[in-house]
């Protein structure tokens, strides 16, 4: 971006030959010292002066003439922050990526993304290692017990993390900024201190009971390993097999099988093989579906979700044992009735939180039995999420080489309703990361951490009436990008927290 500085008291004028004093008022401009104008071009002119290309046109024109030696022009490089506050261009680019790559519903741009190729892939390994750091208060801090926000002049309290089951006070409005398409959503941000980390809620329809589609497939899998954990609570689930009690499936890693839920690397929708749906069903196969839920609703504190349900009725082994070596953990249980998954975003947002923040939250506010070394499996796998929203938010905010140790751990869920009469997109995550930004003017970095789950929707009609599934796909996609992104901006910049 060009910008014409005054560097003395001067005068824009439509003629460069002419005194400003000679010169209507139509046709000359003051500049006091210190003005600047954008500018989008300048070439230099007769007597001494040179021309300029407004970006904006002044009385009428975009031409005008200035003393050389009475003004400075300046390329100034506008911070990709200031840049996203531009919510509307922000979307239509994302929207603009979706129609240049010929997306549609069954191949997204930034949903099937993938993390192959990607900035943070080499970085999953150390994941784990960075969600048990804590800010030394030196070198890195936290945002405190109370944060000003910027902008706003309020200023907000973190509080104690919540005990198991207890659900924690929401704030109902500051989510407000969220484009109408984002229907649900619950947003925990954390702040490190005396030792601990604290928390504060942040909710749109946070306990509005819903369909979150396979991001609830984090629930079997943790839920596994809070069950291995309690029967052995030395033994790793990286160590453990799933086993055919029928000998009709190979025995199946348990790291292996978590991360093809959670990547979808071994899907095939053209010939419908939906391995991550299948692996789901194993995983719930180890509760009956009245425990699994009421587990469910234990940890949260929701009486009215609904957890009874699978996700494609064909599990890849009907019959599972869970084991390490000769020594079995736990069995197929009988499933019971069958229902539907019908949960909140607070409940995804909370279970979530829990994983990411397990080494700095209390004892009676963890995951029942779970151990790290069992759930540092669970993290890894959660790098692997076919969706990429926040490496992209990262990146269009200019922060991959102004942040560092990094953590992105998230679980997509996608679907068209037939009964809703709308396409859904689903996305759980907690971020961690390091803000190096502040180091430039000699203080700390700031260590920024949050957890969230957002539901959007959107029916799109064709000129015959009826839906087009496609521009659904795409609208969402982008949309969920554009949300993302705008999220992680407040948080960066502590409009929002």
């Amino acid at each position: 971006m060009l910008v014409l500085k005054a560097i003395q008291p001067t005068f824009l004028k439509r003629d460069p030959t002419k005194q400003a004093s000679s010169l209507p008022p139509e046709a000359k401009y003051s500049m006091a010292v210190g003005t600047t104008i954008e500018i989008t071009a300048f070439v230099l002119a007769a007597n001494q002066h040179i021309q300029v290309t407004l970006k904006q046109a002044l009385n009428g024109f975009v031409t005008w003439f200035a003393f050389s030696s009475h003004v400075q022009v300046i390329e100034q490089v506008t911070d990709p922050l200031e840049v996203a506050r531009d919510r509307q261009k922000m979307f239509n680019n994302f929207l603009a990526i979706e129609v240049q790559q010929g997306a549609n519903q069954d191949r997204l741009v930034f949903l099937d993304r993938g993390i192959k190729g990607s900035w943070i892939e080499t970085q999953i390994s150390a994941y784990p290692d960075r969600l048990r750091q804590a800010p030394d208060g030196r070198t890195v801090v936290s945002l405190g017990e109370k944060l000003p926000l910027s902008g706003s002049g309020q200023t907000v309290t973190f509080n104690p993390y919540p005990k198991v089951g207890v659900i924690p006070t929401i704030d109902q409005t500051a989510l407000n900024f969220l484009h109408a398409d984002i229907q649900e959503a619950c947003i925990c941000v954390g702040s490190y201190v005396n030792g601990q980390m604290r928390s504060r809620w942040l909710g749109r329809n946070a306990l509005t009971k819903g369909q979150f589609w396979s991001s609830t497939k984090i629930v079997p899998i943790l839920n596994i390993v809070s069950q291995a954990n309690a029967k052995s609570v030395t033994t790793q689930i990286k160590n453990c097999v799933i086993s055919d009690s029928q000998g009709k499936v190979n025995n199946l890693d348990f790291t292996e099988a978590a991360i093809d839920i959670i990547s979808y690397r071994k899907d095939d929708i053209a010939n419908d093989i939906l391995i991550s749906n299948q692996l789901s069903d194993t995983l719930k196969r180890f509760s009956s579906l009245a425990n699994l839920e009421t587990w469910f609703e234990t940890i949260t504190g929701n009486k009215s979700l609904e957890f009874r349900g699978y996700y494609s009725g064909k599990p890849l082994i009907a019959e599972p044992i869970l084991q390490t070596g000769t020594t079995v953990l736990l069995r197929s249980q009988t499933a019971g009735t069958v229902g539907e998954n019908l949960v909140s975003a607070y409940d995804l947002t909370r279970i979530a939180s829990m994983l990411g923040w397990h080494f700095h939250i209390p004892t009676e506010a963890k995951l029942p039995a779970a151990q790290w070394h069992s759930l540092e499996t669970v993290v890894r796998a959660m790098g692997y999420d076919s969706a990429r929203y926040v490496d992209v938010a990262i990146q269009t905010l200019g922060l991959d080489t102004r942040i560092s140790a990094p953590v992105i751990l998230s679980k997509l869920g996608f679907g068209p309703s037939q009964l809703r009469q709308r396409t859904e997109l689903c996305y759980t995550a907690v971020v961690q990361l390091i803000d190096d930004r502040p180091k430039a003017n000699g203080q700390p970095a700031k260590l920024r951490t949050i957890a969230l789950t957002l539901r959007a929707a959107i029916q799109k009609l064709n000129s015959s009436g009826s839906r087009d599934l496609d521009e659904e796909a795409r609208w969402l996609d982008a949309r969920m990008a554009a949300e993302v992104t705008e999220i992680l901006r407040r948080i960066i910049t502590e409009e929002l927290a």
